[in-house]
């Protein structure tokens, strides 16, 4: 049985092997996270994916960028480290699930940022899934969190 969370990231994984490009440059400006992406997304045992273009756009978004990492144990400290700094002045809202003192599950909305005179919403959610496959997303537009939901949890 596939967890809805599989689902979606099957799916966009499926479409951003079409849609492929580079986000906007400002996308996680003075986030620590936005590192982890950068020094990760190339990585073996790692996929990254950045959407751009139309399917954006049809979810409401202007920022979609993702790593699955095959592996995520040699990297949870670090990516703890990213998400507790940036959840610190950022976080307008927040979800956490930790198990001995590791986070297994964490959902922030953040501050909205104002991007060509338009306020965008921005999430971060990050996941241990079964075995030691991890997954951290960041998503910025215009979406409200009923819609981010909605993306993430749809089923097939």
């Amino acid at each position: 049985m596939k967890t809805s969370i599989q689902i979606c990231l099957r799916r966009l994984c499926l479409l951003s092997l079409l849609i492929c490009l580079p986000a906007f440059a400002h996308a996680q400006e003075g986030l620590q996270i936005a590192d982890l992406f950068n020094k990760y997304g190339e990585q073996k045992g790692v996929t990254r994916v950045e959407l751009n273009g139309s399917i954006l756009k049809s979810y409401r978004m202007t920022t979609y960028k993702s790593l699955v990492f095959k592996d995520v144990f040699p990297y949870c400290r670090e990516i703890q480290q990213a998400i507790a700094h940036d959840k610190q002045d950022n976080a307008k809202k927040a979800q956490e699930v930790m198990e001995s003192g590791i986070l297994r599950s964490a959902y922030y909305q953040l501050k909205e940022v104002e991007r060509n005179g338009k306020k965008l919403n921005r999430y971060l959610i990050f996941k241990i899934g079964k075995g030691s496959m991890g997954t951290l997303i960041y998503i910025e537009g215009l979406l409200s969190e009923k819609e981010m939901m909605n993306m993430l949890y749809k089923s097939e």
